[in-house]
């Protein structure tokens, strides 16, 4: 099958792109993005200034520099950027330079029975963010490219990105797709640099490198550094930045102006002032970390050659993704000083090495995962790669579908001659995937993600095979010289068997994910249902319309099956406490299914109940979506509603705006349509705008504006899957 093309698209250069790729933590729920808080930024174009008051107090003046004339919204800027005093008109937009501001954080799954605590920053903390890449950019490039270890580094302003639709648009049988409208504003921007070498860290192991490297050193050793990010100490990106800690107190004319100081500045600034670890979650952390690492890089690489004559590329070899290190060796001796001079630089910057993630490997460096790869591909092969119409099949790609629309109607006839026949025992498949797990001597979590990501391509290219053949029975419905009867019974036979091994599919994509909840096999299981729902949602009466793919029962059967397994999550999410965010985001996923198969509000119940639900933004932001206006929900609706009013009255008053959960949360829910104006005034006279002129100008605003971070309406899950898979770093 020959490659399939991808849209290329030129980006034009914009500072607030910044909030697309890099200030967001990846793991946020799918309805939730900085799209709209980007528009708005770019819209009215808000610019700083540093300015002396007359309490001889510096304060960041915040103005629009575009339609001056829009005061609402200023009134709603000030809402977003905490600048407003409870009691008074909405005024100046300014914040004292030191001014603390308190970033949400949520927990997800991380490790076994243990979490990783993400961050998003507030909205003005955000603006700050646009504002140092627009200033530092360039020193950014060229402190991220100093090291000859590191895999993953800025290398350039990113100028195009690439898009390609995973036959989704053929599937759903809609032949146009206007790419560059949903596209328009960066939408599949990776990030806002182009990098170098890896986008994610399992590249490396295909690469050439890794194989001449295997090919060159008897021995390699894994390990990472322990709690990288909780562990850095901001103030030693000026040590980075400077030459050395000592080179900061001795440099002659140094004033904290440069690159340094300003990323340190900014790194408190987003985390209440917090100078013992840095935000967890978004890009600009891993740049901030990159920076650090790169220059330890080069004092080990430098201190080895210098002092030891160890040379890279020929004594040993050492490669670094953020902290996940890959050393290569024939000495052990070589090995002990090159773990010595590492271990002496990153104490020096107060980092560690982890002990107990240490792995060595003899030549060949084959892992255990890696063997169970291979029989993944095997059990994969034998599930996908089954042959349908295999006559039919020949010769065929996507490429050259439109071409098949005119062939003689003798040669689709063919078709009727030829048995369909695919099966899939779901039971099977789950005991190949656990025999696997148990042989090999690995874990689910090492697997999971990748076997997701593997059954969606191949679904995707087994979808397209059978719409392929199933368009011959199409296109025979529309020939004089047919027996219609005789081609229903065969699209219809071919339709059941379908149905019959998408839902075995289904329950085999529900075993892998609930063996591992994470919120990466979360993604990678909307996008398998997802391709399913699209597909499944042509049903009908093939009779009357033969572009439909399924009889309207097979649907009911695949939504049912899905909703079923979506319940089965909810109802067990009580054994997995540390995976509630993951159990959540389905419920995003249920939505699509439409409204005839809402889960029953005793499962929801259960939900909440059973995994001691806490009500923080995300949880709060997906029930309300979820619920919508459906009548089945007004009591939980109405209890959610409650629960959103005590979270703010258990903040501190004079905190609240500088809480960025609460500052979120109050922004969306102006957009939000599920809720009335009554409320949202409450909402704002609690999070200190009492004004009614200014909560009127607000709302006005936010009728206007319809979205800022969550996507409460016209929701596309399929292209929003698409330009959120593109950014995984890690998998």
């Amino acid at each position: 099958m020959g490659m399939r093309k991808r849209k290329k698209i030129k980006l034009s250069y914009s500072k607030e792109r910044v909030l697309f790729s890099d200030v967001l933590p990846y793991e946020c729920p799918i309805i939730f993005s900085n799209r709209y808080l980007y528009r708005f930024l770019a819209k009215y174009l808000w610019i700083g200034k540093k300015e002396q008051k007359v309490d001889n107090i510096m304060w960041n003046v915040l103005k629009q520099s575009k339609r001056l004339d829009e005061k609402d919204a200023n009134a709603f800027a000030a809402l977003l950027f905490g600048c407003y005093e409870k009691g008074k008109r909405v005024g100046i937009l300014q914040h004292k330079l030191n001014d603390l501001f308190y970033p949400y954080q949520f927990n997800i799954a991380h490790k076994e029975n243990k979490n990783r605590t993400l961050s998003i920053i507030h909205p003005y903390n955000q603006w700050q963010v646009v504002e140092f890449y627009e200033q530092y950019k360039y020193s950014i490039l060229y402190f991220c490219n100093q090291s000859k270890y590191s895999l993953r580094k800025p290398h350039k302003i990113a100028q195009y990105f690439y898009y390609r639709d995973r036959l989704h648009r053929k599937l759903s049988g809609h032949e146009s797709d206007k790419v560059e409208l949903f596209f328009n504003e960066y939408e599949n921007l990776k990030t806002y640099f182009s990098y170098e070498k890896y986008s994610n860290i399992y590249k490396f192991y295909e690469d050439y490198r890794y194989q001449r490297a295997e090919k060159k050193f008897k021995y390699l050793v894994k390990f990472d550094l322990q709690s990288c990010f909780d562990s850095i100490y901001t103030h030693t990106i000026s040590w980075a930045t400077a030459g050395g800690a000592d080179k900061v107190k001795v440099l002659p004319g140094y004033h904290g102006s440069w690159v340094g100081d300003a990323f340190d500045n900014l790194m408190q600034s987003v985390n209440a002032r917090e100078t013992n670890g840095i935000v967890i979650g978004p890009e600009f952390s891993r740049i901030f970390a990159e920076i650090i690492l790169q220059y330890i890089d080069q004092k080990v690489e430098q201190e080895l050659w210098e002092e030891k004559k160890l040379r890279h590329k020929f004594t040993y070899e050492c490669y670094r993704y953020v902290d996940d290190y890959f050393l290569f060796y024939n000495d052990e001796k070589d090995r002990n000083l090159f773990m010595e001079s590492l271990t002496k630089w990153l104490k020096e910057f107060k980092l560690q090495i982890s002990p107990s993630k240490t792995e060595e490997f003899e030549r060949p460096f084959i892992t255990k995962v890696t063997i169970a790869k291979q029989r993944i591909e095997s059990l994969l092969s034998n599930i996908f790669s089954i042959p349908l119409w295999e006559e039919v099949e020949s010769n065929l790609c996507v490429e050259k579908e439109e071409d098949t629309e005119d062939e003689d109607s003798d040669k689709d006839k063919g078709i009727l001659y030829k048995k369909f026949n695919i099966y899939l025992s779901a039971n099977s498949a789950n005991a190949q995937i656990k025999a696997t797990v148990r042989e090999c001597g690995i874990e689910y979590r090492d697997i999971a993600n990748y076997l997701l990501e593997k059954i969606s391509q191949r679904l995707d290219a087994f979808l397209n095979r059978y719409e392929i053949g199933f368009k011959k029975y199409e296109r025979l419905m529309s020939k004089e010289d047919v027996n219609k009867n005789e081609v229903e019974t065969h699209a219809q036979r071919a339709q059941r068997k379908l149905t019959s091994y998408l839902v075995s599919l289904v329950d085999v994509a529900f075993f892998v994910f609930n063996s591992n909840r994470q919120v990466n096999t979360t993604l990678k299981l909307q996008k398998i249902m997802n391709s399913i729902i699209i597909y499944v949602k042509r049903h009908g009466d093939f009779k009357v319309n033969p572009k439909v793919r399924f009889q309207t029962i097979s649907k009911d059967i695949i939504f049912k099956k899905i909703q079923d397994e979506i319940a089965l999550v909810l109802t067990t999410t009580d054994s997995h406490r540390n995976t509630l965010h993951e159990s959540l985001y389905l419920l995003i996923l249920a939505k699509e299914l439409g409204g005839a198969y809402l889960l029953a509000p005793e499962v929801v119940k259960s939900f909440i109940k059973n995994s001691e639900l806490q009500y923080n933004l995300f949880a709060c932001i997906i029930l309300l979506y979820y619920y919508a206006n459906h009548m089945c929900y007004d009591e939980q609706k109405a209890i959610l509603k409650d629960k959103i009013l005590k979270k703010y009255r258990l903040v501190a008053e004079s905190e609240r705006k500088r809480n960025s959960e609460l500052t979120i949360l109050t922004a969306d829910m102006m957009t939000c349509p599920f809720v009335d104006d009554a409320y949202k005034q409450s909402l704002l006279t609690l999070i200190g705008i009492t004004e009614t002129k200014d909560q009127q100008m607000i709302m006005r605003f936010a009728r206007k504006q319809k979205f800022i971070f969550t996507r409460w309406t016209m929701f596309n899950l399929n292209k929003e899957l698409q330009a959120k898979i593109s950014q995984e770093v890690y998998s």
